[in-house]
Order: C-alpha cells, then structure tokens, then sequence
C-alpha cells in the first residue's frame, strides 16, 4: 500500500516564477548554475547546488537562505495542507506535449521493500551530499518522480479538468518548457487522489538518490527518538506523481562516452554481429536492443550474436533487464568501468563531438521503455546508473516539503 498524503507545501509568492525555479542540482552545469545565478537573487539554484559564503559552508549556506527567504516573504508556507497539480508544456524533438500529475508528501519506505520500486542503481557520493543538504535546510527542496497506474484514469481527468482553469502560479524555463500549478485543497480531490495510490505500486521515475537519502535521513531521526509521531514530516518526501497512462511520458536515453577499455574490440567481436549505421535505427524495435558505438572515426551497430551471450553475462537478471542496450553495454562491453569514469550526454550529437575531441569512444544507446522499468523494479533489480532520462525535468522551486513538525 502506497501512503500519500496533502501537505503545506512552501511556495515563492506570485504567480510568475519564471526567474526562481531551476533544474535538479544533478543536471545543473557550471555555467548553468551561473546564469540561474544572475537571473535572480532569489533563483532556487542558490539552495539546491549552494556555495559557500562568508563564515558558512555551502551546506549552512543553503539553510541560511531558505531561513531568510522564509522571514523576508520572499517564500510563503501554505495555510492549510494541500495537493498540488502540475503540468508541463514542452517539445519533444519537435512534437507538442503535455505531462500532467501531482505533487503530494509520501510515507517513506525501505527502498529495498515495499510498494516503492527503485530501478536505477545509486551512487555513495551524491547520497552523502543530498544528506548534508537536507540535514541543513529540513526540506525536500525538489521533488522524487514516480510512476503509478491510474487504470479508471481518475487523476488523469483531474488534471484535464484542472487544466482549463486558471494556474496559482506559472512559469516558462530556458528550453521553453511551460510550467503551470494548481493549489488544491477539496477533500473530495484528495480522498481520490489517496484512494488511487492505496492500491498502486509506485516506481521511481527519477531521484533515486533523494529517496534513499529521505529513508536514511528517517533513520537516524528515528535512531535518536524512538518517540516520533506517525505523523511527522520527516516520515514523508516530497514526490510528484504521474500516472503511466499520461500521453506526457517521455524518456530520452543517455549516451556514454569513455576510453576504450582493454579487450573491448574482442568482445564486440565475441559477442555481437557488426552492421552498418543505418541499421541502427531500424533495429531499435528488436529485443535485444541494439548498440551503436562511434570508435577511431567510425560507426558500428552491434546487435547481440545470441541470448545465450545475455544469459552468461546477465546471470540472475529478469529478461526485461537483458533486453535492453544499455543493461548489455554495462554488463558485456564496459563491464569494468567505473561510474566516476563515464560521461553521460543526453544528446546524441554532443556524445560524438565530445568522442572526437577526446580522442574516446562513444556508446549511443537506446531508450528504456516505460513497461522495461516497471518490470525490472518488480523483479527487485536495478539497472545501471543513469538508464533513463525522463523529459523534461521537474523543475526545483514548484513548492517544497518541509520535515519539521507535522504534514
């Protein structure tokens, strides 16, 4: 059973808050994060990836902020709990789309139990930063992404319905993505909402490292006070929800660019036929997924030999897992590299500039289905990092959760 529940979320007051949101703080570049900088004093990017300032660390920085924003009126903290509906307006390589969902507080579980489905594997550092983070500000300053089945379609007529109201607050970011919320606080909208993820399984989509960092921060308060209420905040984390039947879901996948390891010309040998580029494409259908790698100048599109080469390689893992391109990237070709050692690039065409101006080889990989994911987090399994890249972001800055005192 999955267990949501309104909150009083923390909002920027106004309605247009073009200027004040941000990405999550693991897409965010060097020079982005500059230019969020400039577009407003008070840019959420300013608390999501801190600097230091004067006698603070980056961390007691990003707390002293949140605080000050707080008194100033610059954020405002809801009367009363709430859902709040969001939607995106986006192009998707060129097509018109619209993604639609919630957010809500979510009782925290075990990540490796429960109605909660990770499906990517997590990272030690990030976990140890985002931990820090949310010691120091007590919120959930972006949201975790989750999927879940809306089979009678109940939010998704919500939020059609929603839709052609006016939004409490809107916003359009540099990719042109528009951004529309609602406040909603009738019982009858959240009893549905509740009673729609009381029988649903929930699979994370994005912010596997927030949600494990959530349960660990829960740990330890619960570790020092054995007395928290069932009802405090702290045993929830902000989420935004997105039935898998909305026609918004859109998953890019992201390349990998590398130094060739030792032995990788073997195992493509070994293991994959070898066919030309163009075929690349055609054969994105097919299970196996196929691969294409850009190596000394030229393109190849691997496709597996047999299963039998998936089954030696993948022991132990579901046929969904063994299926996709990038499952079989991690665990034939580059098996023995390291995360820390892999450039990811959401687009193509950047994977292969970067691949010539390194003189490294770069792996374009296929995208994961939707119905890959569910089926390999219901098998308890994980992929490799970074197997999905859900577009367009939620943005950071829609409204925030607060872990201190009660939801």
């Amino acid at each position: 059973m999955s267990v949501i529940k309104p909150f009083r979320g923390i909002r920027f007051s106004g309605n247009d808050i073009s200027k004040l949101i941000c990405p999550p703080y693991d897409v965010i570049s060097g020079g982005e994060k500059d230019r969020l900088k400039k577009i407003s004093l008070h840019n959420m990017v300013r608390i999501e990836l801190p600097d230091p300032a004067d006698y603070r660390n980056k961390y007691e920085n990003a707390a002293h902020l949140f605080a000050s924003w707080l008194k100033e009126g610059v954020l405002r903290k809801e009367k009363g709990s709430c859902l709040y509906f969001y939607e995106q307006n986006f192009l998707d390589h060129g097509k018109k789309m619209t993604r639609r969902g919630f957010f809500a507080a979510l009782k925290i579980e075990n990540p490796f139990k429960g109605n909660v489905k990770p499906h990517e594997k997590t990272l030690s550092k990030p976990k140890e930063d985002r931990l820090k983070m949310l010691k120091a500000v007590k919120a959930n300053i972006s949201p975790i992404f989750g999927l879940f089945h809306d089979k009678k379609r109940k939010i998704v007529n919500i939020c059609s319905k929603l839709s052609k109201t006016k939004e409490d607050s809107f916003s359009k970011d540099p990719e042109k993505t528009a951004h529309r919320l609602w406040v909603v606080n009738d019982n009858k909208t959240i009893k549905t909402a509740a009673s729609v993820l009381k029988s649903n399984k929930i699979f994370i989509a994005d912010g596997h490292h927030r949600y494990e960092t959530s349960w660990n921060y829960l740990s330890e308060r619960t570790k020092k006070n054995k007395r928290i209420s069932a009802d405090a905040a702290c045993r929830n984390v902000l989420i935004f929800l997105c039935p898998i039947e909305d026609k918004g879901l859109s998953i890019w996948p992201t390349h990998r660019v590398v130094v060739p390891p030792k032995g990788l010309e073997k195992r493509i040998e070994d293991y994959f036929d070898i066919l030309p580029k163009e075929k690349f494409k055609a054969l994105l259908i097919k299970r196996p997924q196929p691969l294409l790698i850009y190596k000394d100048g030229k393109f190849r599109t691997l496709i597996a030999k047999d299963r039998a080469v998936l089954d030696a390689a993948m022991k132990g893992k579901c046929r969904a897992y063994k299926n996709l391109g990038v499952s079989i990237l991690h665990s034939v070709l580059i098996p023995d590299v390291l995360p820390e050692n892999i450039t990811y690039v959401k687009d193509d065409k950047q994977a292969l500039r970067l691949a010539r101006s390194k003189k490294r080889a770069a792996f374009i990989v296929p995208p994961t289905p939707v119905k890959a994911i569910k089926e390999i987090a219901l098998c308890g399994q994980t992929m490799p990092q970074k197997s999905t890249y859900f577009y367009p972001k939620v943005a950071t800055g829609q409204v925030i959760h607060s872990v201190e005192g009660r939801d």
